[in-house]
């Protein structure tokens, strides 16, 4: 009775290629997209340190695309 109810199947191993492949391809994404938020941050603390140190009477409006503050 188990033999006819059971369903064979061939078991998958977990670290194949593809999947190795997949989480590969993953890390570097997201690496790449870290580094480039990273640098985003850094130009906009040295956006704010230098309007900071700055006395200027105009207002100055960062409208730049990769202004931080618009991204999010």
């Amino acid at each position: 009775m188990a033999s006819t109810s059971g369903y064979i199947y061939r078991e998958r191993s977990i670290f194949d290629v593809q999947t190795l492949l997949k989480a590969f391809r993953f890390i570097i994404i997201n690496a790449i997209l870290a580094f480039i938020f990273l640098f985003l941050t850094l130009e906009e603390i040295d956006w704010a340190i230098f309007s900071a140190r700055e006395k200027h009477l105009n207002v100055i409006t960062d409208t730049t695309s990769w202004n931080i503050k618009t991204i999010f």
